[in-house]
């Protein structure tokens, strides 16, 4: 469900003009609340709103470089701080285990595949 919740919103990202600094997705299993940012001239992190209102998956949006922190309600009772360090071509989030953080404008390196052209596409079998 996320992977399609991901994919619907990067091809809303489309219309939007790009900026130098580097967009960053949050996902949780839990239900995110209550965002609070120390310094909203540096991030700017809203929830991502999908028909069925999970909110589930934050967005993060670097304005300019600098350091900040910011704080969501998980599950509407457990508070947890997130740290941001917005660099010209990175933004690195300090997030809990059980948050999976995902580049918007860089692919991350595990999503990087080797091909050769002309070749069958390898399987699970060999």
């Amino acid at each position: 469900m996320n992977g399609k919740i991901i994919i619907l919103f990067l091809l809303l990202l489309i219309s939007i003009p790009a900026n130098a600094f580097e967009d960053v997705i949050i996902s949780s299993s839990s239900r995110l609340s209550d965002i609070k940012i120390e310094h909203n001239d540096i991030i700017n992190v809203y929830p991502l709103i999908t028909l069925t209102n999970d909110k589930k998956v934050l967005i993060i949006e670097p304005l300019k470089e600098g350091v900040s922190r910011f704080i969501v309600t998980k599950d509407k009772k457990e508070p947890v701080v997130f740290s941001a360090h917005v660099e010209a071509d990175r933004t690195i989030i300090d997030a809990p285990q059980e948050f999976e953080v995902l580049t918007l404008d860089i692919p991350p390196q595990a999503y990087e595949y080797e091909f050769i052209l002309d070749e069958p596409p390898l399987t699970d079998e060999g």
